[in-house]
């Protein structure tokens, strides 16, 4: 049986300005496209969504050998993405990875702030979440969900208002993108595909 070509193509933050060259390239020569509809939409070629996530994308390339096959990733394949669960079911051999514009990227240059010595951390379908690692941070990133709201984070820990200047943000370089500062008195979106965003108000923030 012929062995899947395959392409994870990093589709940035959303906004058609923030594909890459060699993402739209990449784009034009695969046969099959798997991802969200929002990635896959207007491509012109067959596309699958899968269900569930993981195992579903590995089955759908399992089952179209021979074919290259394009899975679609937002933000870049790196981050927090599909990528390390598909190169651990077919081998980093058969896999070329097409890097873009991560939401990490995105998000700190809509606030103007550098990121190299950000630390990095979801509570996306996670249970648990280190708190300590990111009280001890200079600046970090927070991916979100449904079930951990940035609303939610901050009522469980309050520590994070009092040590961090904070921002909400979502749909980054998008039309409904959300750019929220945190503030005692304003209410925060609940996206559920949001990020919180956090600089320690004593680098130079206060």
């Amino acid at each position: 049986m012929n062995q899947p070509r395959i392409t994870i193509i990093s589709m940035g933050p959303g906004h058609p300005d923030l594909l890459t060259e060699r993402a739209r390239r990449a784009l034009k020569e695969i046969d099959l496209a798997i991802g969200a509809p929002r990635l896959t939409q207007g491509l012109g070629i067959p596309t699958h969504e899968p269900v569930p996530l993981v195992s579903g994308t590995i089955e759908f390339i399992r089952n179209h050998p021979g074919q290259h096959v394009g899975v679609l990733v937002s933000g870049d394949a790196g981050f927090y993405s599909l990528s390390r669960a598909v190169v651990n079911a077919f081998g980093r051999e058969s896999i070329t990875v097409i890097p873009g514009i991560s939401i990490v990227q995105a998000a700190f240059a809509a606030i103007a702030e550098p990121w190299q010595d950000a630390r990095f951390f979801s509570a996306h379908g996670r249970q648990g979440l280190d708190v300590a690692a990111i009280m001890a941070s200079q600046r970090f990133l927070l991916l979100c969900d449904t079930a951990h709201t940035p609303g939610a984070l901050l009522e469980r820990f309050p520590e994070l208002r009092a040590d961090f200047a904070l921002w909400v943000m979502a749909n980054l370089s998008l039309e409904n993108e959300i750019i929220v500062p945190v503030t005692a008195e304003a209410p925060l979106p609940e996206e559920s595909l949001s990020c919180l965003v956090g600089i320690r108000k004593t680098d130079n923030t206060d």
